[in-house]
């Protein structure tokens, strides 16, 4: 019996490679595996050229010419919504449908019903265009991700600290983005199972007091949370990391609403990702454990 053929268009940052992988470490003997990416000689995307069973494309969501043809024959296409990029992502789908894709799975946020925020108004658009497509869908909503604790790799190395303008005592909701790619491939390969329905995908909820501790306890020095204004964060989120206005403001929406403690972002149900995949989701502490050589090390 011919293998089927998965597709994962977005690889570019952290949801699409993480998939990518579950899906050669787990089902390369089961699909094929085409990787998407607008430019396939980046750095980004070397690892997945050695993956087994991973073939790597260049695909653009705005040449739906070219990804028309591309998308014939595909069993499932997940669709990593670029930054900013719903409405590309409604395009993708809409392409997706015309060339015959039996299954579509898509990102979404926890916070969609919040349709007076930046990120609820995006997806809520992009969760309805994707299920009026009158086709299979799933739907992914995730939480901030817990590797994002990356960008603070050099303060805690070179200060022995991190700094964000949340309230450090407040709970949210996060994913470990190794468990998000998980359970999107399991979603992929199985698509029957999942027809028409959404997802939340939770590893664990902490608070940034507990993000200090933890990196205390595992580096064995003392780390220290220091709160930042939401003036300065927003000056660093575009000046410094790079973001438009609008994904800044969205971020900082975020941060509000867990200041606020909106149960929204502080939803402490982490079964999905066990029904999906049949393991437990990644803790926190788990996570800083494996990251721990890289932050230990000298800048």
């Amino acid at each position: 019996m011919p293998k089927s053929t998965v597709f994962v268009i977005g690889c570019s940052g952290f949801i699409g490679p993480a998939t990518v992988k579950a899906l050669s470490d787990n089902y390369s003997d089961k699909v094929n595996i085409i990787a998407g990416t607008r430019d396939p000689a980046s750095e980004k995307v070397a690892k997945l050229k050695t993956l087994p069973g991973v073939t790597v494309v260049r695909a653009d969501m705005t040449d739906k010419e070219a990804l028309g043809e591309q998308l014939r024959g595909v069993t499932s296409l997940f669709i990593v919504t670029p930054t900013s990029g719903f409405k590309i992502a409604i395009g993708a789908a809409e392409v997706a449908k015309s060339s015959g894709v039996k299954h579509i799975l898509t990102v979404s946020v926890l916070t969609v019903s919040l349709t007076d925020t930046i990120y609820g108004k995006q997806y809520t658009e992009l969760e309805s265009s994707v299920q009026n497509l009158d086709m299979p869908y799933t739907i992914i909503r995730l939480p901030p991700f817990v590797d994002n604790y990356w960008g603070f790799q050099r303060p805690i190395q070179q200060k022995s600290s991190f700094a964000t303008p949340g309230d450090p005592t407040k709970p949210f909701s996060a994913v470990v983005v190794a468990d998000a790619g998980k359970a999107a491939a399991a979603i992929m390969v199985y698509p029957k199972k999942h027809y028409a329905k959404t997802y939340k995908l939770i590893s664990n909820c902490h608070t940034l007091d507990d993000v200090a501790v933890t990196f205390s306890e595992i580096l064995g020095k003392k780390i220290k949370y220091e709160r930042m204004s939401y003036e300065d964060s927003r000056s660093r989120f575009i000046n410094v990391v790079g973001f438009s206005e609008e994904d800044a403001d969205g971020i900082l929406e975020i941060y509000k609403l867990t200041d606020e403690e909106c149960p929204l972002v502080n939803d402490p149900d982490m079964s999905h990702f066990t029904k999906i995949t049949g393991e437990e989701p990644t803790t926190l502490k788990e996570w800083v454990t494996e990251v721990a050589p890289a932050f230990s090390a000298k800048p």
